[in-house]
């Protein structure tokens, strides 16, 4: 039931895997990272009050200086990014960047240890801050990026797939360091690239129908949640003393996983073809992947419903970012996810 005596506000939020790699790095003819960073500036930054991204690097260019400068201008003048890589520290920073309109009123950063495969030489790990969208009214965000894949579905003894499970464990014991002076009206939201594929691998003949989730997902959910993998026997692994809720918002509004990676569309003659080719890697064309997450994190599975600041579910989804008259037609070789917070004053 709706109060119509309740005034509120919306707080529009954005988490976007930029694809802002360091200069050199490149999937094919070019990543068009200028290009893209000025069209972002112009068109995307009006659109929102927060925007976390991941792969905004620092490292060996000043595109994500350029990014704060331009953002402050645009009135977002609260910042959080990924520690910076020093001449004695030769891996790349984690990439992640959160801008504001409201305030930060503290924050902290976690960095995982090092990955495997081409992660190894980043820093990933995560961002977390607590803003005040009102007064004395305040929501915890997480922002993370973590190990990649390189197979749209790996099995789950791969590597990669071992390192992302540490990661996860991590990151939920950095959740609880942080809030514990939380109220429990507050809501949590981590989003990220979160680089698990919840997709189960798609039907070739009507791939957009895909319902289920993949192993690798139920096992991310139950770390997060803290309930722990169990494997044979009566083995558990990364479990938590503390169980609490973790909502998809994603997937409960769009019934399934929708593909925020390599997406496909069918030619005249019912092919299915990649949707775009510019800034993807052809090693990942059709992966038809769902890597990109807004959680919601809470003791309470209602909390969205019964405090003073809730995600607006039926405004939660997926922004493909098509672009017209430009070198690149997609904003970036992930689409975002965005959805609004509703703050009642």
């Amino acid at each position: 039931m709706v109060d119509n005596n309740v005034t509120f506000k919306e707080v529009r939020l954005l988490s976007l895997n930029f694809f802002m790699r360091p200069p050199l790095i490149k999937n094919n003819f070019s990543d068009y990272k200028e290009e893209r960073l000025k069209y972002f500036i112009e068109n995307v930054l009006p659109i929102y009050d927060i925007i976390c991204l991941e792969e905004m690097f620092e490292f060996g260019s000043t595109r994500r200086q350029r990014l704060l400068e331009a953002a402050f201008k645009a009135g977002f003048e609260y910042t959080w990014t990924s520690p910076r890589s020093t001449i004695f520290n030769l891996s790349i920073d984690g990439g992640l960047v959160i801008i504001s309109r409201f305030p930060i009123r503290s924050q902290d950063n976690i960095t995982y240890p090092y990955g495997t495969y081409s992660d190894r030489l980043a820093a990933k790990g995560a961002l977390y801050v607590k803003i005040e969208l009102a007064e004395d009214q305040f929501v915890h965000l997480f922002s993370t990026h973590t190990q990649a894949s390189y197979v749209a579905s790996p099995p789950l003894s791969d590597k990669s797939v071992l390192v992302r499970e540490q990661q996860f464990f991590l990151l939920r014991q950095f959740i609880d360091k942080v809030i514990v002076s939380r109220r429990s009206h507050e809501p949590i939201i981590l989003v990220g690239d979160l680089n698990v594929n919840s997709r189960p691998p798609p039907d070739s003949s009507n791939p957009s129908s895909v319902k289920g989730d993949s192993q690798e997902y139920l096992n991310m959910i139950k770390i997060l949640d803290g309930e722990g993998i169990h494997e044979e026997g009566s083995t558990v692994k990364y479990s938590n003393k503390k169980i609490i809720s973790v909502r998809d918002m994603i997937k409960e509004r769009c019934g399934i996983h929708p593909i925020t990676f390599a997406d496909v569309l069918k030619d005249d003659e019912g092919k299915i073809i990649p949707r775009e080719v510019v800034l993807t890697s052809k090693d990942d064309l059709l992966a038809q992947a769902s890597l990109d997450y807004i959680l919601l994190i809470d003791d309470d599975p209602n909390i969205n419903d019964s405090g003073k600041i809730r995600l607006d579910l039926q405004r939660t989804g997926v922004q493909e970012f098509f672009i017209k008259n430009q070198p690149f037609s997609q904003l970036s070789d992930h689409y975002g996810v965005s959805t609004i917070l509703c703050v009642n004053l």
